[in-house]
């Protein structure tokens, strides 16, 4: 058993929109989110399950079913294979938990988070 300190952990910086701080388990992953309003994901389909938690702020997420907009202590649960997308609708705090090494992390690090599609031409 081991008990993890986010304020201890590095704060990554994704881009100058996103940070994050990770910890990972021995099979799962849980990452604290910072996005600010504007924000995109573009597509994606997770290889496992993924579970996205919104402690404060407005986030939409684009699914096969229709939106789905989280808001404050809301948890939206994403099966393994489902594309989806996403727009943060105001300046978010989330956590994201995903199966640790799952090949495509979930948003970390394959998001591709910018308001201005000419400065994500880097990840391509």
């Amino acid at each position: 058993m081991k008990v993890y300190d986010l304020e201890k952990t590095e704060n990554e910086l994704i881009s100058p929109s996103c940070r994050a701080r990770s910890v990972q388990g021995e099979a799962v992953a849980l990452t604290r989110l910072e996005v600010k309003k504007g924000e995109v994901t573009y597509k994606r389909s997770p290889d496992s399950e993924e579970m996205i938690l919104v402690l404060s702020g407005q986030w939409l997420f684009h699914l096969p079913d229709g939106d789905v907009l989280l808001k404050g202590n809301q948890v939206l649960c994403i099966p393994a294979g489902t594309e989806y997308s996403s727009e943060v609708l105001e300046n978010t705090i989330a956590i994201d938990i995903s199966p640790k090494g799952q090949k495509e992390p979930s948003f970390i690090p394959n998001i591709i988070i910018n308001s201005d599609p000419e400065q994500s031409l880097w990840a391509v």
